[in-house]
C-alpha cells in the first residue's frame, strides 16, 4: 500500500537517529493496528494500483452507516466502489453489513453507475480472488447469519460477473465454506455439513465435508476434479475407521465407541458424495452387522437415521 511504500522510503533514504527510530516505531505501530482491523473496515485494493476518481456517495445513504471500499472490478484501469450498506438497527449493523452495491465507473461518461445491489445476512467480510484463473476476479463475500455453530452460522458467496452481469458462481448460506487447493492447483471451496444425533449429547457433533465448487477451466474439468477429491476423502476415511474399530477392540470405552460411530459416518457420507454408488452399498452392507453387535444401540439407531436414503 502506498502508506507502506512512504515508510520504506522513509527509511532507506535517511541516516538512522534517535528521532527518526522513535518515528519508525509509531509508523510501525500504525501499520500493525491496520493490519488487525476487522476485513470489512479495509479497503481490497490500494489505490496507487489503479486511477482513482473520488466516489459520491449516493443522496439516499447519506444518513445510513456504510463502508466503502475502492478496486477494480471492471478491469478497465479505474477503480469501482464496493458499498456495503449496514441495517438501521445497531445490533445488527454491529454483526455485519445487509446490502452490497458495486458502482462502476464510466471512464467514457466520467462517472459512475450502479451494476449491482445484493442482500446478505449478515456480510462480514468482502476479498478479491482469480478462482478460476482466466484474468479477472470474481468478488467472495462471507457472511454470518448466527446460530449454535460455525458450520450452522457462516456462509459463503462467489460472484462473477459474465457477459457485463454478476452472477453467483457459488452460493453456501451456511456450512463454514472455505478455499482449498486440490492437487492440480485448482481452487475450490468446501462446505461442510454436520450431524447431532439425538440420542447422544449436543456437543458430540460430527462435521463432514459435503459440497464442493470446483473453480476449473471447464464443467467436465470441474466434474472429474469433484470426484476425484471426494473418492480421495472417503478412502482416507474408510483408513481411520479401521483404525478407529483397532482402538476399540483394544479398549472398548465411551471415545472409542463415538469414534468408530462417527468415522462410519464420515465414511458413509463421503462415499455417498461419489460416483461408486456399489462402493458404498457395499461398506453398508459389510459394517452394518458389525456395528449392530458392537456399538450401543443409541448410537446405531444415529447411524440407521444416516443410512434411510442410502438402503
Amino acid at each position: 500500500m502506498s502508506s507502506t511504500q512512504d515508510f520504506v522510503r522513509f527509511f532507506s533514504h535517511r541516516t538512522p537517529s534517535l528521532r527518526s527510530l522513535l518515528v519508525c516505531c509509531v509508523v510501525c505501530s500504525f501499520l500493525f493496528v491496520s493490519c488487525n482491523e476487522p476485513a470489512e473496515e479495509k479497503p481490497i485494493h490500494a489505490g496507487s494500483e489503479t486511477r482513482s476518481v473520488p466516489f459520491p456517495v449516493p443522496t439516499e445513504l447519506a444518513s445510513r452507516k456504510i463502508d466503502t471500499r475502492r478496486a477494480d472490478i471492471s478491469n478497465d484501469g479505474f477503480e469501482d466502489a464496493l458499498v456495503t450498506i449496514y441495517p438501521k438497527d445497531s445490533l445488527g449493523a454491529r454483526i455485519g453489513f445487509e446490502t452490497l452495491r458495486i458502482y462502476e465507473y464510466d471512464s467514457a461518461k466520467a462517472q459512475f453507475q450502479q451494476a449491482f445491489e445484493g442482500k446478505y445476512y449478515y456480510g462480514t467480510m468482502l476479498d478479491l480472488r482469480d478462482l478460476d484463473r482466466d484474468g479477472t476476479n470474481e468478488l467472495c463475500i462471507r457472511t454470518d447469519g448466527g446460530g449454535n455453530s460455525a458450520v450452522a452460522s457462516i456462509g459463503m458467496t462467489v460472484l462473477k460477473k459474465r457477459a457485463g452481469k454478476y452472477t453467483v458462481a457459488a452460493g453456501f448460506d451456511v456450512g463454514n465454506p472455505d478455499f482449498i487447493t486440490l492437487p492440480d492447483s485448482t481452487l475450490a471451496l468446501l462446505a461442510y455439513d454436520e450431524y447431532y444425533p439425538e440420542y447422544l449429547a449436543p456437543n458430540e457433533v460430527v462435521s463432514v465435508p459435503d459440497s464442493l465448487v470446483v473453480f476449473a477451466a471447464s464443467p467436465e474439468r470441474a466434474q472429474e476434479l469433484r470426484s476425484r477429491y471426494f473418492a480421495d476423502a472417503a478412502a482416507k476415511a474408510q483408513t481411520r475407521y479401521k483404525e478407529r474399530q483397532t482402538s476399540l477392540q483394544g479398549n472398548r470405552n465411551t471415545q472409542n465407541l463415538f469414534e468408530v460411530y462417527s468415522s462410519a459416518l464420515v465414511t458413509v457420507r463421503l462415499l455417498a458424495k461419489g460416483n461408486d454408488a456399489q462402493a458404498l452399498n457395499n461398506f453398508i452392507a459389510k459394517e452394518r452387522p458389525y456395528w449392530r453387535a458392537m456399538l450401543p444401540k443409541p448410537l446405531h439407531n444415529a447411524l440407521d437415521d444416516v443410512f434411510r436414503s442410502h438402503p
